[in-house]
């Protein structure tokens, strides 16, 4: 007879009461995480999206970094838009060599330094006939016990100061001088000290000199070379260079003669013959961007030609750069185009089949086989008239075949540099003359295509701006520009769908005009543009792609929980539910009990 129903048992799992398996050999708590498990499939199924959009995640990443190399390496060599942008641009870069016309050292005459946009061109430093100076004064012994307690100010004592008020000369245009007060009892320091408080007003600096314990002299020095802040103390105005413009109480009366060991000196010098004087020994006012720095007199035996050319090693540095760069970018495309024995991507093709990224790579793939167009005079227009030649790379233990890599030949692109500077970084960069010197380029993109030139006719009487170009396909084309005025002129932006869309010219003129342009756009520059069509942090596909990933990463995350949160009261009516079958089964197995003793009873009387 059938005296007990085993289904299950309770017992503790994660702090909460499960069913077990009894001798029925049911797992009740397998049972509830085989439902559980069921209907969390969805949830299953959103974690593995969530670990393809991670990869994509990190290759786009990596391949955003590409292009942000590429973009730097390009933005070198671009001629970046606007204004004080030399030092930007590695074609303006300079070297300088020294030489002497009688073979010595020309370094120990004259420094020659330059910064980015000084023209490449030579010059002749005929002579050095004086170096600008200081002046430099000093007093007599003074005696006194020490510098610091001892008094330097004492009325009635030969070679000391009197107590009082003098006025140094102004070097800051202040009118009766610049006043200083000596009090009786000062000490030497505190005298000095009340002179340097000053100096940067007055141009006279003291130093405190010791001869010998007890025996002091005060050192006075112009804090600039020339003749403009030198100054003698023994003067008073109206004295050229007067150190005093007076000194009513006496102050300077009793100190004695002020000798002068050097007197100021402004520098006299000769460049290309023309006779040349300036107050200092750094000399950048004559040629815009270099710098002549003096440092002894020279002899017109010895004349040193300074020779200024562009720094073609820099240039030739930054075009194996820019290829490198391109290089890491299509070693890195290959990897995604990769397919294994069954002609499937291979796992770590993770941008096989995004169209945005094989967009990237045929844009990419566009541009680095264009001719510049506009160059005229048999100058290059193509990377390989400079040495840079597409070659295909067989593939090595690390990266697979890759096709298109850009070789640099050092030796072909330094020939072409030193032949042809102008010319090849006409190659790269974007280059603009115009007949008006009021209008300049701010911003540009590559949909200027393949025109050369523009004629751009401004009439603010008509509130018309209008930029008229011969389309290759659809001949002379006029398009309207969209004109905001600006302080001093016009900011000109180009409207959308126009080949001007992304450019932004300035006009810095309150009136009319008919402007006639001419361009190229080389290399580096479309590459920049393209580079920030890619990676821009607002507007890029890359940038827009990431942030589409995470968006959808966030909404899966978000409906995980969800499903999650619903399983748990799941999996809680399940417990409830076996709990409550349990029991009735127990309330069975105890009837089945008492029926089976009662059975027994009546067996048994």
């Amino acid at each position: 007879m059938v005296t007990q129903i085993t289904l299950g048992t309770f017992g503790t799992q994660n702090g909460k009461s499960v069913l077990t398996g009894g001798a029925s050999q049911i797992d009740t708590k397998g049972l509830i995480d085989s439902l559980v498990a069921a209907k969390r499939q969805p949830a299953v199924r959103l974690e593995t999206i969530d670990k393809t959009l991670d990869k994509q995640t990190e290759t786009l990443n990596k391949l955003k970094t590409l292009y942000t190399k590429l973009q730097t390496a390009a933005d070198n060599l671009r001629n970046p838009p606007g204004v004080g942008v030399d030092a930007k641009n590695i074609f303006q870069y300079r070297t300088v060599s020294l030489t002497s016309a009688d073979g010595s050292t020309a370094s120990n005459y004259v420094d020659v330094t330059v910064t980015p946009g000084a023209a490449a061109q030579s010059y002749t430093i005929d002579s050095i006939t004086t170096i600008a100076a200081k002046t430099k004064q000093q007093s007599g012994n003074i005696l006194i016990a020490d510098t610091t307690t001892a008094s330097a100010v004492t009325a009635a004592t030969p070679g000391l100061f009197q107590p009082g008020v003098v006025n140094l000369r102004a070097v800051d245009g202040t009118v009766g001088g610049i006043p200083i007060t000596l009090n009786s009892g000062d000490s030497l320091s505190a005298v000095a000290a009340k002179f340097n408080e000053v100096s940067s007003r007055t141009g006279i600096q003291a130093t405190i000199l010791t001869v010998a314990p007890g025996t002091y002299k005060l050192l006075f020095s112009a804090t600039k070379t020339g003749t403009t802040y030198g100054f003698d103390l023994n003067a008073t105005s109206p004295a050229p260079n007067a150190g005093i413009a007076s000194d009513p109480s006496g102050v300077f009366a009793q100190f004695g003669a002020i000798s002068t060991p050097q007197p100021a000196v402004n520098a006299s010098f000769s460049i290309n013959g023309v006779p040349l004087t300036r107050e200092t020994n750094s000399v950048s006012d004559v040629i815009d961007n270099v710098t002549f720095t003096l440092k002894q007199p020279l002899a017109p035996a010895a004349a040193i030609t300074a020779e200024v050319v562009p720094d073609t090693t820099l240039v030739s540095n930054a075009v194996t750069a820019f290829a490198d760069a391109y290089n890491e970018f299509r070693l890195f495309a290959s990897t995604q185009f990769q397919v294994g024995d069954d002609g499937l991507p291979k796992d770590t093709s993770i941008l096989y089949n995004d169209p945005i990224f094989r967009n990237m790579v045929d844009g990419v793939s566009s541009e680095i086989t264009r001719v510049v167009n506009g160059i005229t005079g048999g100058n290059p227009s193509f990377l390989s008239d400079i040495g840079v030649t597409l070659d295909n790379f067989a593939g090595d233990d690390t990266n697979p075949a890759t096709k298109n890599i850009l070789t640099v030949d050092p030796d072909k692109l330094k020939a072409a540099l030193l032949s042809n500077f102008d010319g090849v970084r006409k190659v790269f960069e974007y280059t603009q003359t115009s007949d008006n010197v009021n209008f300049a380029t701010f911003k540009r993109s590559n949909n200027l295509n393949n025109i050369t030139s523009f004629q751009l006719v401004i009439d603010r009487t008509a509130g018309t701006f209008k930029a008229t170009y011969t389309d290759p396909a659809l001949g002379t084309t006029t398009v309207d520009l969209t004109g905001t005025p600006i302080t001093g002129g016009l900011s000109l932006t180009g409207q959308t769908g126009t080949i001007f869309e992304g450019s932004q010219f300035v006009f810095a003129n309150t009136g009319d005009a008919t402007i006639n342009v001419t361009m190229t756009q080389g290399f580096g520059d479309r590459f920049y543009n393209l580079m920030d069509s890619f990676t821009n942090s607002s507007t890029g596909v890359v940038t827009q792609e990431l942030t589409s990933i995470a968006d959808n990463k966030k909404r899966n995350t978000d409906e995980i929980t969800s499903i999650d949160d619903k399983l748990t009261s799941y999996r809680d009516r399940l417990v409830q539910q076996y709990a409550s079958l349990e029991s009735a089964i127990s309330s069975a197995n105890q009837i089945l009990q008492l029926l089976d003793a009662q059975a027994n009873a009546r067996n048994n009387g």
